[in-house]
């Protein structure tokens, strides 16, 4: 790290000013260099926060200064300084001080600025941590406050208190500040030395842990500030049931399908790799079937029941999804579970498996229903696009995009669009290219919902404040239409 002083910075500025800096970017050292060509500071404590225990001030002085009125300049300060001056350095040895203190050793500043070769007032210097405090972290105690405290995330960064997410809302732990080693050692719990290589090498990397008896972790390590950080997600050991995650029995039988595609849309955090994990179980434990999961990381761990699961990790078991996808076909799936359709060869290769027989999950990071057909046709070009509309209206089992909502009493509950295809009016929107009548068509279905009639039911049902059930809403105006009972203009339309 480095610093630049003003013309009125002192030395004691200068070790100030970039300590404070090292501790908000990489956590609390215990020992620190900060030099430039002509002076070297060496600060050491047990917290470099509160107090320095030792400092030592080593600076090049001019040829012309006599050593004997070195030592003596320093003598008058009367701080207990300790002097050597030898060989055209001096060397200054200060004893402990609180950051209280600190203005009381401006004078040593003044000799300093006084016999140094150049001046030390507008210069660059370099900060260096040798050393960070050592916190003692124990990764696996911080999991299992996560499991006691219902947190879906884990957030650590040097320089930082651990931080949790509880039903969306982040919390500190009362815990201490992070610092670049202890996010080392962390890391080095987690994923080994292969994904500490990986992470310096790469910048960022993914990968699993199993915190036996809690869950699977899925690791999201990156670096800021040039420390490694670390954004952790809790996965349970078991998926879920449909029915403690609120899902209607319309998206759970589209896992008797024999073929087609299905997709679980919704921003990061809304709950799609749960919603995707009950729907493999589900099939897992009442179908005899082949099912491959391709996913970057893997996130939860099926045991065969029924059926059989292969899982494949991008990266570690193939080179990406799109040629998972297509090696799958010639795997003998009866099921393929795509992590996500991030490329328009990936999509290419889901739509053709599900056209050839396979039943066919994958996510995609869309909003709405609607936005999620356009999305997947947008990725083609132009003279693609009518080839593209055909292969999805009629491979299309349905579109679920969900949106997690605070639930009254603690945790959260999924709001959702269900879209389903295989049905005369949704496939000819489609191949129409007239999106827009979707909206109608799900409005007006049975069992197909809106966000808004969703957000309805819910907040009906009690499971839901009001304000919470409009946040779901497309607008407010929607919500309050069908509280009372009244149908869109475009519902009554199709339904004529």
């Amino acid at each position: 790290m480095y610093i630049g002083s003003q013309s009125k910075s002192t030395i004691m500025d200068v070790l100030k000013i970039g300590l404070h800096e090292v501790i908000r970017a990489t956590g609390v050292p215990s020992e620190v260099k900060i030099e430039n060509d002509d002076c070297v500071i060496f600060a050491k404590s047990t917290d470099l926060s509160k107090k320095v225990d030792t400092m030592q001030i080593v600076f090049c002085h001019k040829d012309s200064a006599n050593q004997q009125e070195i030592i003596k300049a320093f003598e008058e300060t009367r701080l207990g300084v300790r002097v050597k001056s030898e060989d055209g350095k001096t060397k200054v040895l200060v004893p402990g001080f609180n950051w209280k203190q600190l203005p009381l050793l401006m004078p040593l500043d003044v000799v300093v600025e006084k016999f140094c070769k150049h001046s030390l007032r507008s210069r660059t210097w370099k900060l260096e941590v040798l050393s960070y405090v050592n916190t003692g972290f124990n990764i696996n105690l911080m999991i299992e406050i996560m499991k006691s405290r219902n947190a879906s995330d884990l957030h650590l960064r040097a320089g930082a208190r651990p931080y949790i997410r509880v039903d969306n809302d982040l919390e500190p732990l009362d815990l201490p500040v992070l610092n670049a080693e202890d996010m080392r050692e962390i890391l080095y719990q987690l994923g080994g030395q292969e994904q500490e290589d990986m992470l310096f090498t790469e910048r960022e990397t993914s990968f699993q842990y199993h915190a036996a008896g809690i869950g699977y972790l899925r690791c999201s390590a990156y670096i800021k500030t040039g420390a490694p950080a670390l954004a952790i997600r809790l996965i349970p050991e078991e998926p879920l049931p449909f029915e403690k995650l609120n899902i209607p029995e319309t998206v759970r039988d589209v896992c008797n399908k024999p073929r087609g595609l299905f997709l679980v849309c919704g921003i990061t955090g809304s709950g799609k790799t749960t919603t995707l994990a009950a729907m493999v179980d589900y099939i897992n434990a009442t179908r005899a079937a082949h099912i491959i999961t391709i996913e970057d990381p893997i996130e939860y761990v099926y045991t065969d029941k029924k059926s059989i699961i292969s899982q494949r990790q991008v990266g570690r078991d193939t080179m990406s999804f799109a040629n998972a996808l297509r090696g799958a076909l010639r795997e003998d799936p009866d099921v393929v579970l795509v992590g996500e359709m991030r490329d328009r060869e990936t999509i290419r290769a889901a739509l053709s498996a599900a056209e050839t027989g396979h039943l066919v999950f994958s996510t995609l990071h869309t909003t709405t229903a609607v936005d999620t057909i356009n999305r997947i046709i947008s990725y083609f070009p132009q003279n693609e696009r009518d080839l593209i509309r055909q292969e999805l209206a009629y491979s299309l089992q349905g579109v679920v995009c969900q949106r997690l909502l605070k639930r009254i009493g603690g945790g959260r509950i999924p709001c959702l669009e269900i879209l389903l295809g295989g049905k005369p009016i949704v496939r000819d929107a489609i191949l129409e290219g007239d999106l827009d009548k979707l909206r109608g068509i799900i409005e007006v279905d049975g069992d197909m919902k809106s966000f808004d009639q969703y957000a309805v039911e819910l907040y009906q049902k009690g499971l839901v404040t009001k304000e919470e059930a409009i946040s779901a809403c497309t607008n407010e105006e929607a919500f309050e239409r069908i509280v009372a009972g009244i149908k869109s203009s475009e519902g009554r339309k199709i339904l004529k």
